[in-house]
């Protein structure tokens, strides 16, 4: 879980130009801080699926919050059958 928590918060880091900027972390809610928009979340997803090659459906975005680096990673260890 560790590698897809880091790879998944590079890439965030990366796509929404986070920088130093205090109120990022890996439990803040992206949507709330600004961080993602629908469009970024649908880029997070299809890095995800990419990344780790798994399919995240359209029942995943509903049954799991997806708001936070940590659940999007825990929603991707799901997937794979790590958790």
């Amino acid at each position: 879980m560790d590698e897809i928590t880091a790879r998944l918060d590079e890439f965030i880091r990366e796509r929404c130009e986070v920088g130093d900027d205090p109120e990022y972390s890996l439990d803040v809610n992206l949507f709330d801080a600004g961080f993602l928009d629908s469009m970024g979340a649908v880029e997070v997803v299809t890095f995800a699926e990419g990344a780790f090659g798994v399919e995240i459906s359209q029942k995943d975005i509903t049954l799991y919050p997806m708001n936070t680096v940590n659940e999007i990673a825990e929603v991707v260890g799901r997937k794979k059958g790590l958790i």
